[in-house]
C-alpha cells in the first residue's frame, strides 16, 4: 500500500460565482505525513476574455499583476495536473482545503473540465481523497475547545475563518488571502491538532475517502454529528439507516435521541415528514467531508449526551436489525428523486455525464498535438460539450489556428458574457455596470492602495471594452 501525503490547495478568483468565476492564483503545498513541506506550487494565470472580474475579489486578495499578465488558464490547469499526478505516483494524495468542498474543489473540478481534464483528479485517481478543514473544525469546536481556541465575537459566537482561528491559536495570519499564504495557515493549524487532538485528525483521514467515511459510521457504538448553527455549537449521536441505490453517494442517519420503537411504528408519509432540519433524519453526502467522528474515540462523549451511552448503542442495534425499516427509509430516497432543469450553458453541464474512454483519449491526443492538428481534431469529440470546449481554448489560446466560424462563435460568446446579465454575472456584474462601479469607488476611496486596485481594473475592463464592443 502507498504511503500517505498531504497536499494542501487555496485558490484566488476573479469573483464567488463557482460556476463562471475564474481561479487566478493557486497555491498547492505536498507535505510528508508529518507535515514537511516536500514541495510549493505558487502559479498564476490571466484573466479570460470573458470574465468581468470583480471589485471585491480584487479588493480581498490583491492580484492585480495577474489581470492581463502571466500563463494562460489552459496553461496553468494542466501544469497544475501534471504536477498533481507526478505528486501521486508514489504516494495516495489527501487533498486539504479550507471551505473547500463548497468553493475550492468545486473550482478545481469545474476548471479541469473546461480544459479538457478529468475533473475527478483530486478525488478518484490513484487513491486521492479530500479533506475539508473548516468542516473539522465543526468537531473541534464542538468537543475539543479546552485543546484548540475558537474565536468567538462580542456576542459569544463562535467564528471560524481560516486567519481568525490561525491567530486565535498564535499562527501568524499576516498575508492571508494569498493562496501560497493560506496553504500554510492550514498547514499549521494541522500541525496544531495532530498534536493536541491526533484523533481528530486520524478521524479526518479515515472519513476522507467514501469508503472510509462508511467504515467509520458503521463502527460501534454510534457516531456525533457536529455543527455550527449562527455561531453556536449543536451535536447529537446518530448512525446510517439508509443509502439511496440511484445516488450511491446520498446517506442517510437517524438522529438516536429519536426513540427507535416510535419510527419503526411510522407510516411512510409519516416517516417521510421526520425529513429535515428537526426532524429524526439527515441526508449527507459521502463524497464530501461531514462533522462527524465515531463517538468510542471521543475520550469524554458522555459529557455532550442527553441519554446514556449504553442507551444509545442500544438504539443504534435496533436501527442496525431492522432491515424493512431501512428498505422503507431506501424507498423513500429514491422516490424523492429529484429532476432538475436541463442546463443549457456548458460550464454547467459538468456533471450531465462522464466522459466516454474515446473522448478521454481524444483529450490525452488534443493536449499533445500541435495548434493546427488540434483543430482538426475538435470534431472527433462524441460529446459536444468537448467539442464546445475544444473550440474555445483555440480561439482564445491560438485565434490565428482557428477558422471564421470558430471565431465567430467565441466572439459572440465572449461579448454575451461581457454586456448581458446572465448566470455568469450573478453574483457579479456586466463589464458597463463593473466600470461604472469602480468609477464611483475610485472617486470615493481614500486609501492609495484600493485606488491602485481601481485604476488597474478600469484600466483592464476598458481594454475589454475596447477590444469586443465591436459587432
Amino acid at each position: 500500500m502507498k504511503d500517505k501525503a498531504f497536499v494542501f490547495n487555496d485558490t484566488e478568483t476573479t469573483g464567488l460565482n463557482t460556476w463562471f468565476s475564474q481561479i487566478i492564483q493557486i497555491g498547492s503545498v505536498l507535505t510528508d505525513s508529518e507535515f514537511n513541506v516536500d514541495e510549493e506550487l505558487n502559479i498564476s494565470s490571466k484573466v479570460l476574455p470573458w470574465v468581468v472580474p470583480t471589485k471585491g475579489a480584487y479588493e480581498t486578495h490583491k492580484q492585480v499583476e495577474n489581470l492581463s499578465d502571466g500563463m494562460s488558464h489552459y496553461e496553468m490547469m494542466h501544469f497544475l495536473k501534471d504536477k498533481w499526478l507526478n505528486w501521486g505516483k508514489s504516494k495516495e494524495l489527501v487533498h486539504v482545503t479550507y471551505n473547500g468542498m463548497s468553493f475550492d474543489e468545486e473550482l478545481f473540478r469545474r476548471q479541469f473540465y473546461w480544459n479538457l481534464i478529468d475533473p475527478y483528479l483530486t478525488t478518484n485517481r490513484n487513491g486521492s481523497s479530500r479533506i475539508d478543514l473548516m468542516v473539522i473544525l465543526f468537531i473541534i469546536a464542538n468537543f475539543y475547545q479546552e485543546k484548540i481556541n475558537m474565536p468567538k465575537d462580542e456576542d459569544g459566537n463562535i467564528r471560524y475563518k481560516l486567519g481568525m482561528v490561525a491567530e486565535a491559536n498564535g499562527i501568524s495570519s499576516l498575508n492571508a488571502h494569498d493562496a501560497v499564504v493560506d496553504c500554510y495557515l492550514m498547514i499549521n493549524l494541522v500541525r496544531l491538532i495532530n498534536k493536541v487532538a491526533p484523533e481528530v485528525w486520524q478521524s479526518a483521514i479515515q472519513a476522507s475517502s467514501k469508503k472510509g467515511l462508511i467504515s467509520m459510521l458503521n463502527e460501534g457504538p454510534f457516531s456525533m454529528f457536529a455543527e455550527i448553527v449562527k455561531g453556536q455549537c449543536f451535536n447529537y449521536p446518530v448512525y446510517p439507516c439508509a443509502q439511496n441505490q440511484k445516488k450511491p453517494n446520498e446517506l442517510l442517519l437517524v438522529d438516536l435521541y429519536f426513540d427507535p420503537n416510535e419510527l419503526f411504528e411510522m407510516s411512510y408519509s409519516e416517516l417521510k415528514g421526520q425529513f429535515g432540519k428537526s426532524g429524526a433524519f439527515r441526508k449527507i453526502a459521502i463524497n464530501k467531508t461531514q462533522p462527524l467522528m465515531n463517538a468510542s474515540a471521543i475520550s469524554n462523549a458522555d459529557s455532550f449526551l442527553d441519554l446514556s451511552i449504553e442507551e444509545l448503542t442500544k438504539r443504534a442495534e435496533q436501527i442496525k436489525g431492522n432491515e424493512d425499516f431501512k428498505n422503507n427509509l431506501s424507498q423513500i430516497l429514491e422516490d424523492d428523486d429529484k429532476t432538475w432543469p436541463e442546463k443549457t450553458i456548458v460550464e454547467q453541464k459538468i456533471y450531465d455525464g462522464f466522459s466516454s474512454d474515446a473522448d478521454k483519449l481524444w483529450m490525452e491526443r488534443f493536449e499533445i498535438s500541435t495548434w493546427d492538428e488540434r483543430v482538426k481534431l475538435v470534431n472527433g469529440f462524441e460529446d459536444e460539450r468537448y467539442r464546445e470546449l475544444a473550440e474555445r481554448i483555440i480561439c482564445y489560446q491560438k485565434p490565428e489556428f482557428a477558422n471564421e466560424e470558430m471565431l465567430e462563435n467565441f466572439n459572440n460568446l465572449v461579448r454575451s458574457r461581457l454586456f448581458s446579465k446572465g448566470p455568469w454575472n450573478n453574483p457579479g456584474e456586466t463589464l458597463d455596470q463593473a466600470i461604472h462601479n469602480v468609477e464611483i469607488a475610485l472617486k470615493e476611496s481614500e486609501d492609495d492602495e484600493k485606488k491602485e486596485i481601481y485604476k488597474k481594473l478600469l484600466e483592464h475592463y476598458e481594454s475589454k471594452t475596447v477590444e469586443f464592443s465591436q459587432s
